[in-house]
């Protein structure tokens, strides 16, 4: 029988994707989903930045979309290991079942990251570069009409070309998202602004009040990072939504058939308090 070169996904394990926070060289590997019932599948979630850590990388299994009760199994008992170009190298240990944790690992901007994952007797491997960091200069807000603000944030993009970017964002009024409407975050790359100082409206905050106060994280990623969120993004936002009857998996930088995401990227963040 021929083998089938499908990945399974659970649409609704995407959506939880998408929530993790956060936050993902090789070849990178367009998966489609197939819901019919299958063997489960690895994902991996994981992040390294340039604040303390611990870092957590997160496994579990997917699920069958067709079973009754949703659950992702946590993986137990793997071999995780995140190393980098300078030559640290930090075995993760597991603290709550299928959550590894570093103990000594410190992200520095410049380095490149791998991920060695051993479960199974299979290797999954992945590898993400911190860009330099880009500083918030500052936050300001406008009103829109007769609700709520309008939110911008500016930076300056660095001369060189290839910087990619993701913007987050909170309000203290609101349940905590990844933006001040609790809609989706934002992407941005340089591709025809390099070198430009930067001003971007994050979203539309109808919800936001005089009072609020408004948190920006500004992340600095890679490519690869920004090539797993773009097209999530497009997946969420197109047809194919995690809603849709045959939701594609986005990008992944990581190997032998897993899905998810390893990635190293800088955090800045700033704070506005709405007059």
């Amino acid at each position: 029988m021929k083998k089938r070169k499908q990945t399974v996904f659970d649409k609704r394990k995407l959506s939880l994707i998408v929530m993790a926070t956060m936050f993902w060289i090789g070849c990178q590997n367009v998966v489609s989903i197939d819901l019919n019932k299958a063997d489960p599948h690895l994902v991996i979630e994981g992040d390294i930045s340039d604040q303390p850590g611990p870092y957590t990388v997160q496994l579990t299994k997917t699920g069958n979309y067709f079973e009754p009760a949703l659950v992702f199994p946590a993986v137990s008992n793997a071999l995780v290991i995140v190393s980098d170009d300078a030559g640290q190298r930090d075995t993760l240990r597991q603290g709550t079942p299928g959550v590894y944790q570093s103990s000594n690992l410190i992200g520095a901007t410049g380095r490149s990251y791998t991920l060695d994952v051993i479960t199974g007797g299979i290797e999954y491997k992945a590898t993400s570069s911190m860009p330099v960091k880009v500083l918030i200069d500052s936050i300001y807000e406008t009103p829109r009409g007769t609700a709520g603000y309008d939110i911008y944030v500016a930076f300056k993009d660095p001369p060189e070309s290839g910087n990619y970017y993701r913007l987050n964002a909170r309000s203290s009024a609101l349940i905590p998202a990844d933006s001040i409407d609790g809609r989706r975050y934002r992407l941005y790359t340089d591709k025809l602004t390099n070198g430009n100082e930067m001003a971007e409206r994050i979203r539309a905050g109808r919800n936001v009040q005089k009072g609020d106060t408004i948190t920006v994280e500004l992340l600095s990623i890679d490519k690869v990072t920004y090539d797993y969120y773009s097209t999530l993004r497009d997946i969420l936002s197109s047809d194919r939504a995690a809603t849709s009857l045959s939701p594609a998996n986005p990008n992944t930088n990581l190997s032998n058939g897993s899905l998810g995401y390893f990635a190293a990227y800088t955090i800045d963040t700033k704070k506005i308090v709405i007059q």
